[in-house]
């Protein structure tokens, strides 16, 4: 396959430098900035650079772009103009992309006749298959999990997308995680000792999940490559190495050609941010905290739209009713003109009730064309 990249977010240097030495895929247009450019600069990557965004990601001898902008309306933007001059999309996500930015990302795919891959952390997980989105694992023999990840430094933005990778990587087992609590430890300076993130169902739910958790600590001199450990119920502990860069082309080819695979990597984007707003939420509110997932399917956008709108028209309705009646009373006016106020009065909740039967055309998540 034939790739371009335009961008500058900087963790997009390891599926550039994967590019360029691949033997199968090719990289022949780039449009960098920033962080990105940077990156590129001072590792000496070979790459073919173009003077605007534009001309990388839509040039006509491109298979995929890469979109790898931290601008979230810029992201969406270029996202969407490349789905629709029929390019595979891969999404490298930007550091401050939220649960609607997903949302954004899934419509776009389920208007788009290609493949749009939002590109996880968890593909850092060395016993993933290209072909899935998660391990799999079984719940039933699972006791725990947990992994413990390093900051470089004590920047927000480096906190933050070790959050997003620790929780991707718990997501990775499969589970779904529907509670979530966050505690802070903090030194006298107030500078971050350790964070514990830890993630369970609610107690009442049907099937009990076994806990996650993720612990974030300022990097130590004797840091020792991150590991997903799973606890069994037979007390044995498997663990799964997490590669710091990890070859990502395998899932991009796989996702490129099934689209179903895509809807089910959105999916899994969508439960990692909703994840991490929890954490934010619990850091806040310094307590347990239910995560609510949103479907963001268009059955679901629709009936919203069609109840504000059915509130909308009672309202209209009630009130058109009375100015209709005083009018009536303190004016003479032809019937033909009182016909045709009532026509008005009745048109939207007629208007409206059409507009019911349109819900079996619109879509939910999963469904593809």
């Amino acid at each position: 396959m034939k790739f371009a990249i335009a961008g500058n977010n900087a963790t997009a240097i390891y599926v550039l430098k994967e590019l360029v030495d691949s033997s199968m895929h090719s990289l022949v247009r780039c449009a960098l900035s920033g962080d990105l450019a940077m990156a590129v600069s001072r590792d000496s990557v070979p790459v073919k650079m173009n003077s605007t965004v534009e001309e990388a990601l839509l040039s006509g001898d491109v298979d995929a772009v890469i979109v790898a902008i931290d601008d979230l309306d810029e992201s969406l933007h270029m996202v969407r103009a490349a789905s629709q001059a029929d390019r595979h999309v891969v999404v490298i996500p930007p550091a401050s992309c939220s649960p609607a930015y997903s949302f954004e990302l899934h419509l776009i795919l389920d208007e788009s006749q290609c493949c749009i891959f939002p590109l996880l952390p968890r593909t850092a997980v060395e016993e993933l298959v290209s072909a899935t989105v998660d391990l799999g694992l079984n719940q039933q023999a699972t006791r725990q999990l947990s992994i413990d990840l390093s900051l470089k430094n004590a920047l927000p933005v480096e906190l933050n997308a070790s959050v997003m990778r620790g929780l991707d990587y718990l997501s990775a087992s499969g589970f779904r995680f529907t509670q979530v609590t966050a505690l802070d430890s903090n030194a006298p300076d107030g500078s971050l000792l350790s964070r514990l993130i830890t993630l369970s169902a609610a107690t009442t739910a049907e099937t009990p999940l076994p806990p996650g958790t993720l612990t974030i600590r300022p990097a130590t001199l004797d840091e020792h490559p991150s590991q997903l450990r799973i606890s069994l119920t037979d007390r044995t502990i498997r663990t799964i190495p997490v590669v710091e860069s990890a070859p990502v082309l395998d899932y991009i080819e796989a996702a490129c050609q099934s689209r179903e695979l895509c809807g089910k990597w959105m999916e899994a984007f969508s439960v990692t941010l909703e994840l991490e707003e929890a954490v934010a939420k619990s850091l806040r509110r310094r307590r347990t905290v239910d995560v609510h997932f949103d479907s963001g399917s268009e059955k679901g956008v629709f009936k919203s739209q069609m109840t504000a709108m059915g509130c909308g028209v009672l309202i209209f309705m009630m009130l058109a009713m009375v100015a209709y009646l005083i009018l009536a009373q303190l004016v003479k006016l032809p019937d033909a003109v009182l016909h045709f106020l009532r026509i008005l009065w009745i048109a939207p909740l007629v208007l409206f009730l059409i507009a019911q039967a349109l819900l079996p055309f619109a879509r939910d998540r999963g469904q593809r064309d």
